[in-house]
């Protein structure tokens, strides 16, 4: 019986030693947890304030270019509408890169908030392409036939991740590359498929294309719109799949649920589709 009762105290301590451990690691890891969340916010906040005081003399920029290009100071030659053009590519670029940086932070820092409504895929697409046109006009074709397509998701980011794979196919596929934007009503929710005519890629270029470098730019050079592009997606419950052969081109297939599903522990606001 002394031994029953002296191996029963034994038990009770060894039980408590592993809860004390248990109870102070899960308090170390609470604390380390809360030091990382202060400093993504840290960094989220500095990345805001430098992608606002970027994008603001990037709008006058964008502005000027306009101007310019219908005329109000005057009619353009060839070699000054060719520098016009070239000024509002690259500036419309950097604001795409502001945006960018914006969103990878706020995502990192699980900042990000979806604004969830119903959204028709078709016009988004229309939308995004008619602009991108003035900047790469008789590059970029819309295919989206049928009823329109609808998915409850944040439509502001989904503008951005379509923007970003239209951008990433015109600039990497050649200068004499045709871009197709397919919209397609799926059972389940919708394919978006942004196809280029272009040199396709090489293995490595596919496995390289969402992932990033320290410099926080993959080694093929695509930079931070795809890797920003599939987060968006994946934040929306959805996927990519890249199809891709050589000297044939290559196509970005994307999957968005009729319902944002979670993701990377966003939050969520909105009110319920009908």
């Amino acid at each position: 019986m002394a031994w029953a009762t002296a191996a029963l105290a034994l038990a009770v301590v060894l039980a408590c030693v592993v809860a004390l451990r248990q109870h102070r690691r899960a308090a170390a890891l609470s604390v380390e947890n809360q030091r990382w969340r202060e400093f993504a916010q840290q960094r989220a906040d500095r990345v805001s304030v430098l992608s606002h005081e970027v994008r603001t003399p990037l709008a006058l920029i964008a502005g000027a270019c306009e101007l310019l290009e219908d005329g109000a100071t005057g009619e353009l030659t060839q070699r000054q509408r060719a520098l016009v053009d070239t000024i509002g590519v690259k500036s419309g670029e950097m604001v795409q890169l502001a945006e960018d940086l914006l969103a990878d932070a706020r995502i990192d820092a699980e900042l990000f908030t979806l604004h969830l409504s119903s959204v028709n895929v078709r016009r988004l697409a229309f939308d995004v392409v008619s602009d991108l046109r003035r900047l790469h006009p008789g590059r970029i074709t819309l295919s989206a036939r049928g009823a329109p397509p609808r998915v409850y998701a944040d439509s502001g980011l989904l503008r951005q991740a379509l923007i970003n794979l239209v951008t990433n196919a015109l600039r990497h596929a050649g200068d004499d590359a045709h871009v197709t934007v397919s919209v397609r009503t799926m059972e389940d929710g919708v394919l978006i498929v942004v196809s280029d005519d272009g040199g396709g890629m090489t293995g490595e270029q596919k496995r390289d294309l969402f992932r990033r470098t320290l410099e926080g730019k993959s080694a093929t050079g695509h930079g931070l719109g795809m890797l920003i592009t599939k987060r968006i997606i994946e934040l929306h419950g959805g996927r990519c799949l890249v199809d891709t052969i050589s000297s044939k081109g290559t196509a970005i297939l994307t999957f968005l649920p009729l319902r944002a599903g979670g993701g990377d522990g966003a939050g969520r606001e909105g009110v319920e589709a009908p």
